[in-house]
């Protein structure tokens, strides 16, 4: 069989500009419109890493599992030549997310592909990424205390000043979101999020920079928010994390229409949404240096941006202190 090798640059490394590819929901048949891009990302020489942020194939485990065996040799193209990072989501809860455990091996504590800490945490330059998993408010209330002392420890570290002169930005990822504007029924969209509840104020406390989210088969950005509060309505030296959720990278439900729609903003911390059927994307999230990054939504039809933002951060550290 052909081999193939990729390198990752290390934390020391804060080389400049440095770009991953972040999406969610991408299934064996809905997600063709976005694999044809993410193969040109990946070996463009512009990213380091593609990050899918849950819900695979629709679902891994189908078929006995062949649609997810059909799924990992349509990426193989794309994730041989960079790394590729994921985080679980609610359509790999079936089998005890065994069908998502070992067909992904993530930097996890454990080595063991039966751990059931699906969580992980990794420097990639000048950019500390830590994977969540927000299924454990469904579907794995045992593992909700482990998770979060992986969370405070890992983050505390990450967030010291002595660590944040080395690897100045953090990026928080996992499936379900905490705020959505969606007219539907999930945890988002419901005026007491689990996850929300559960994870936000770790997240502020440390001053997580982006967390990007997937579930919602949408795109929305927000303005940095905490406690369902807008700190400030522009990205300049936010004062609390800034949220983008990029599910539409192409589920396979409802005949691949694969929309959850929006009716405008639930709340004012919504700047922008876009959910159209079958209007499929995925972003890229740049780092241009240690004070500005640039999040770009890219529409599957015709690569171009429908939104872009650039965030400027000069002070990176805990948001309470700020």
């Amino acid at each position: 069989s052909a081999q193939y090798s990729f390198s990752v640059p290390r934390a020391l490394d804060q080389a400049y500009p440095m770009q991953v590819v972040m999406f969610g929901d991408m299934g064996k048949n809905g997600g063709s419109a976005t694999l044809p891009h993410l193969y040109k990302e990946a070996t463009s020489g512009d990213n380091v890493a593609l990050i899918h942020v849950g819900d695979f194939a629709y679902d891994l485990h189908d078929d006995g599992g062949k649609r997810g065996d059909d799924f990992m040799n349509r990426l193989q193209a794309a994730s041989a030549n960079i790394p590729y990072m994921t985080c679980p989501g609610n359509h790999e809860i079936p089998y005890n997310f065994s069908h998502y455990r070992n067909r992904f091996t993530m930097p996890t504590e454990s080595d063991d592909p039966a751990s059931d800490q699906l969580w992980w945490s990794l420097d990639i330059g000048p950019v500390h990424f830590v994977s969540y998993d927000s299924e454990v408010y469904f579907a794995r209330p045992d593992l909700i205390e482990p998770h979060l002392e992986f969370l405070n420890k890992d983050l505390a570290l990450a967030a010291s000043p002595e660590q944040r002169q080395k690897v100045p930005w953090i990026v928080a990822f996992g499936h379900r979101p905490m705020y959505c504007s969606n007219i539907d029924h999930d945890d988002c969209a419901t005026p007491s999020s689990k996850v929300r509840a559960g994870l936000e104020t770790v997240f502020n406390k440390y001053g997580v920079d982006f967390i990007v989210e997937g579930h919602e088969h949408s795109y929305e950005r927000l303005y940095p928010v905490f406690n369902e509060t807008v700190t400030q309505y522009n990205y300049v030296n936010p004062k609390a994390p800034v949220h983008f959720i990029s599910g539409q990278a192409g589920c396979n439900e409802d005949g691949g229409i694969c929309v959850n729609p929006t009716a405008g903003a639930k709340g004012k911390w919504s700047a922008f949404r876009s959910s159209l059927p079958a209007q499929y994307g995925y972003g890229r999230l740049s780092f241009l240096n240690a004070t500005h990054a640039q999040w770009s939504q890219r529409y599957d039809i015709n690569n171009l941006a429908e939104d872009t933002v650039i965030i400027e951060q000069q002070s990176h550290g805990p948001f309470n202190s700020h």
